[in-house]
């Protein structure tokens, strides 16, 4: 089985910060895991951040000159005609052209991950980007939903061809064991400060160590951004204090690193559209403290390897906090649990056996 990939909304990386880079890079993994032959076309890239009609058209007329060229090496016998088409994460601001073209003209199967559908784009500045998304979508014989929100939004769209298809993760980058350690009161953010949506979560962060200030507890910041000097304003009186300590940004090795030193993640995760660090926290055998906020609660399991909190409850953060490390048969229960869930459940092989069955089953 030949597998095309496509990421229209930046190139995959594994090493990346963006976790939409390192899920494209664990998608090629995970076909490659299912036994595929991965082809990966160098290929435009459509996406809007701006809302900017210009370069929604200009991306449009650009990917069509790709899959004209891609459709003629084709042909031409100077590329292998590929079984499937696989394209990840498709959304109003990097719209898919070139995925139902080749399909429609190879006569393969189109299949999207994280596609998401947002109705209220429609009419805004990325009409264009949304109604192509909308179109591309419609034409997918396969929709692989990461969350119940986008899994809610797709239902409407096609509801006979979406499948859930949870995030997942390289596991064996995590093989350390896990046991009932004790808690040393060492917590770790890890986000980037680069959107402004980030400043929310960093924001309750700081209000959370105020509520914990007098308690022991110390703090590391892996992350940097555009907006990390408004975002250590926040925690001046903490770092003067020396209970909070920023890093910058960090490679996903030393990331690693630094959660196998922590006793908790501590991300409210305002905003997030899942986050990849909350199940590499949890394959290190860190509970998460969050909020129960949109993809949060499709990479975690409230009560078993997280506490998920109202967003906006810096409170109950702090308790949740307390009451971990004040339980430590509760803690120790925690720690194994999230390493469990990972690495049994959202492991990349895992992944690839399931993509596997999905591409057989849409082949035959």
């Amino acid at each position: 089985m030949r597998v095309a990939f496509y990421c229209p909304f930046m190139r995959p990386d594994s090493q990346a910060s963006s976790g939409a880079a390192r899920m494209g890079a664990l998608f090629q993994q995970a076909l490659r895991q299912s036994g595929a032959d991965v082809m990966v076309p160098d290929l435009p890239l459509t996406r809007d951040a701006h809302g900017d009609a210009y370069a929604q058209e200009r991306a449009r007329v650009q990917s069509i000159e790709a899959a004209e060229r891609l459709c003629g090496m084709i042909s031409a016998g100077a590329i292998t005609r590929p079984d499937v088409w696989f394209s990840y994460h498709v959304y109003y601001k990097a719209p898919d052209w070139i995925g139902p073209t080749l399909s429609r003209t190879l006569g393969i199967p189109y299949v999207v991950a994280e596609a998401s559908h947002a109705p209220k784009r429609a009419d805004g500045a990325w009409r264009l980007g949304h109604a192509s998304a909308t179109e591309a979508l419609l034409e997918a014989q396969l929709l692989l939903a990461m969350t119940e929100f986008d899994r809610h939004c797709l239902l409407q769209l096609q509801p006979g061809r979406v499948v859930d298809f949870k995030p997942f993760i390289d596991t064996h980058l995590f093989n350390q064991p896990v046991d009932g350690s004790s808690f040393q009161r060492r917590l770790l953010s890890v986000g980037m400060m680069r959107d402004i949506r980030k400043i929310e979560s960093y924001r309750m962060v700081a209000e959370t160590m105020s509520l914990l200030e007098t308690e022991g507890y110390s703090l590391v910041v892996a992350g940097d951004g555009k907006h990390r000097a408004q975002i250590e304003t926040l925690f001046d009186r903490h770092v003067e204090a020396g209970s909070v300590v920023f890093l910058g940004e960090k490679s996903a090795k030393q990331v690693r690193a630094l959660m196998g030193m922590s006793d908790l993640l501590l991300w409210p995760g305002i905003g997030e559209a899942y986050g990849l660090t909350y199940l590499e926290a949890q394959a290190s055998g860190l509970p998460v403290i969050a909020c129960r906020n949109r993809g949060v609660v499709d990479v975690t399991r409230d009560g078993e390897t997280a506490i998920l909190c109202s967003p906006g409850d810096c409170d109950g953060l702090a308790r949740s906090i307390r009451a971990l490390s004040s339980d430590p048969l509760r803690y120790s229960g925690m720690r194994l649990a999230a390493h469990r869930f990972v690495h049994q459940e959202r492991s990349l092989v895992r992944a690839g056996l399931h993509l596997r069955q999905l591409l057989r089953a849409l082949l035959a």
